[in-house]
């Protein structure tokens, strides 16, 4: 499988993750792996890849709830809000796979899940705000209801670390056996780099 349906293959898998994490969280407010799962998808896939998963996995989520399906504004907030933590996860991927010591690097992803819980609660909160008004009243209502999942996502994000360290060395090993399948094709047909 070459590297860009590999990515596809893996984004659409993690993007339905979002949605199939999100049916038994429902029944535990606060509770929010959602955010978690665009990071990861950001950091094993990259920026873009990251803010795709993030953006269709929340449209997954707010689409297809069972509750029923978000007004549009508040959709369109929790998609971008999700990508915002798709790409985020690409953006610091070497941050959070470097050679760091481990607790630095669980310091580190607690920070990225209070960043990326602010990020998607600050867009949506706004949102809402907006459109039920008073603007203000409804804000701080929103905002205050929002740090519960805020600080559960920097517990989540601290806690599922390791799964994010296996999946990266997932990543990298497809991304090595890809790189000898290349070089086994080459050699084998006498053909350089320059000739593809």
């Amino acid at each position: 499988m070459n590297s860009y349906l590999f990515r596809l293959t893996l984004s659409s898998v993690m993007a339905a993750l979002c949605y199939v994490v999100m049916l038994p969280m429902m029944l535990i407010p606060g509770l929010f792996l959602t955010l978690f799962i665009c990071f990861a998808a950001g950091v094993a896939l990259g920026k873009g890849w990251g803010f795709l998963t993030g953006i269709v996995g929340m449209f997954l989520c707010s689409f297809f709830n069972p509750l029923g399906s978000a007004l549009l504004p508040i959709m369109i907030a929790q998609m971008l809000g999700a990508g915002i933590a798709g790409w985020l996860g690409g953006a610091v991927r070497r941050v959070v796979i470097s050679g760091h010591p481990k607790y630095v690097r669980y310091i580190l992803m607690g920070l990225f899940g209070l960043i990326t819980a602010l990020a998607y609660h600050l867009l949506v909160d706004i949102t809402d705000a907006w459109l039920w008004g008073p603007f203000w009243v409804r804000l701080q209502i929103g905002l205050t209801y929002s740090l519960v999942t805020i600080a559960s996502n920097v517990v989540i994000f601290i806690v599922l670390y390791p799964a994010l360290d296996t999946l990266e060395s997932l990543v990298k090993s497809r991304r090595v056996s890809a790189t000898q399948d290349r070089s086994s094709f080459l050699n084998a047909h006498h053909t350089s780099d320059y000739d593809l």
